[in-house]
């Protein structure tokens, strides 16, 4: 009998994975078998991604290194971009401060897989307090009322943020700007002497930060060890940004005034000044930078004399009755030279100074009221705007700015006393006040010639007052660099400026 043969054609059949393929064949006997063949998945890719270190400094190289299994090609996004081979390593060097991340993503026929590595970049400190707040990348710098930020509780007696006294700078070493403040208190020291409730005790320091969600937040107790070092001056006003004990880190010096008000008959008005120090461990302490009881209205940082330390330059109307120059030692510490200022300012009423670097040089803004200023000191006080520049250990006068300050046509106010100076293009831009501190204005002023123009103009009694400090934006914007911002601040008495919403384009 004869034997049968059974055939069965192999087809190719195009299945999904995992799908079984049958194939048949004769056994010789008329019976048949089948053998189960199983398509194999094909194995996702898998990445690895490393960087040589988390946190590095601007300008010094980390290495990130990656490699992938199973995958044909790569791709990388964020802080870099383009094809990248399936393993390799990439030195990169940070030309800025911030935040960076880096993702490669590797394909390959099992599907595609991406991994990230994060790297941090402190943001540098600038060499000028001047810089440290206008040449930063900080287009926003106010701050919330401190009983708006979760966490806070003021004490009794403890009053906002003083108008002026905000600075930003990456206290934390995260890639990212924090921000250094404080409150003030009013606690009745004096009885009677006081009717204005003016701050009258020593004020309370605040480092704060934005959260993930743009909220500030109280991160004092990260910085400050013992709440028994946040204690300052009784008004603290200007707040400016340098590196003062060169370990690379931000430091704040506070320029501080005393209650600035008649106590038991006498005008009382000095106080001791602070810096708040950076110290090895990445917490900061406040100090009492060596200088005598002073009405230091106003600082500014820079390096004056060359030597690569941070000075600081104060006016001083209260102790040494002129300008005076404190030299950096570079550990924090400072020496007293009441000498280097020209003999012509002494018993001037000089309450503004800014060390604006132009063209390779230090020029010190010094400014206070001129003649003509409405409710001005006498004339044998009075200033008005001056720039100098150190020349063979003095600083010596090279243009005088006080000519042509113009007079506002609706109000007959005549704005002086510059608070803060911005240089842009060959002009100065002031936010200047006029005698009695009834009303601001922001004065473009030619560095050359002095001719001025009138740009904008607060009156006191608008809901836009002036806090005395401008900032610089990327876009070409001036905005008031302050807090006490919202409907809740606390305006103490009107000598106090509050503005929330200023701003004038750059022209």
């Amino acid at each position: 009998m004869p034997t049968n043969r059974l055939r069965c054609a192999a087809a190719t059949v195009l299945l999904p994975l995992a799908a079984s393929l049958v194939a048949c064949g004769g056994n010789g006997d008329g019976s048949s078998t089948s053998t189960i063949a199983t398509a194999t998945t094909a194995a996702a890719p898998t990445v690895t991604m490393a960087l040589s270190a988390s946190k590095a400094s601007v300008n010094s190289p980390v290495t990130l290194s990656w490699s992938s299994t199973d995958a044909s090609s790569c791709t990388s996004s964020d802080s870099w971009s383009g094809s990248q081979t399936i393993r390799g390593s990439k030195s990169i060097t940070p030309a800025a401060g911030g935040q960076f991340s880096y993702t490669i993503t590797c394909t390959g026929a099992g599907g595609a897989v991406a991994k990230t590595v994060a790297l941090t970049v402190p943001i540098p400190v600038l060499a000028t307090s001047y810089e440290n707040k206008n040449d930063i990348a900080l287009d926003d710098p106010k701050l919330p009322n401190l009983q708006d930020i979760p966490g806070v509780t003021l004490e009794s007696g403890e009053q906002n943020i003083g108008e002026r006294g905000v600075a930003f700078a990456d206290f934390l070493q995260e890639g990212a700007f924090s921000a250094i403040t404080a409150s003030t208190y009013y606690k009745d020291v004096f009885p009677g002497s006081n009717p204005s409730k003016w701050p009258d005790s020593p004020a309370k320091l605040y480092f704060l930060r934005k959260d993930a969600g743009g909220k500030w937040t109280d991160v004092t107790s990260q910085l400050i060890k013992t709440p028994s070092d946040r204690s300052i001056c009784v008004s603290p006003g200007f707040i400016e940004i340098a590196d003062m004990n060169k370990d690379g880190r931000p430091d704040a010096v506070i320029s501080c005034t005393g209650p600035d008000f008649t106590i038991n008959g006498v005008f009382d008005d000095s106080s001791l000044q602070y810096a708040v120090l950076s110290q090895p461990d990445g917490s900061y302490r406040v100090v009492m930078i060596g200088v005598p009881s002073i009405y230091a209205h106003q600082m500014a940082l820079a390096d004056i004399d060359g030597d690569g330390n941070v000075d600081i330059l104060s006016v001083d109307t209260g102790h040494f009755h002129s300008p005076i120059v404190l030299w950096g030692n570079g550990d924090g510490t400072i020496r007293v030279d009441a000498t280097r200022f020209p003999a012509d300012m002494f018993q001037k009423a000089i309450y503004g100074i800014r060390a604006i670097p132009i063209n390779g040089k230090i020029n010190v803004v010094v400014s206070g009221n001129p003649t003509g200023a409405q409710a001005g000191p006498p004339a044998s006080n009075e200033f008005g705007t001056k720039v100098l520049q150190y020349i063979n250990g003095k600083f010596e006068y090279v243009n005088d700015l006080s000519a042509g300050i113009p007079k506002a046509s609706g109000t007959n106010l005549t704005y002086a006393l510059a608070l803060d100076a911005i240089y842009s293009g060959g002009y100065y831009y002031f936010l200047r006040v006029n005698g009695d501190y009834t009303g601001s204005a922001v004065v473009k002023t030619d560095a050359t010639t002095g001719a001025s123009t009138l740009l904008t103009e607060v009156v006191r009694g608008n809901a836009a007052d002036t806090s005395g400090v401008l900032k610089l934006t990327s876009t070409g914007n001036f905005v008031s660099q302050m807090a006490n911002c919202g409907a809740n601040a606390i305006k103490l008495t009107d000598y106090f400026h509050y503005q929330c919403t200023f701003s004038i384009s750059l022209r």
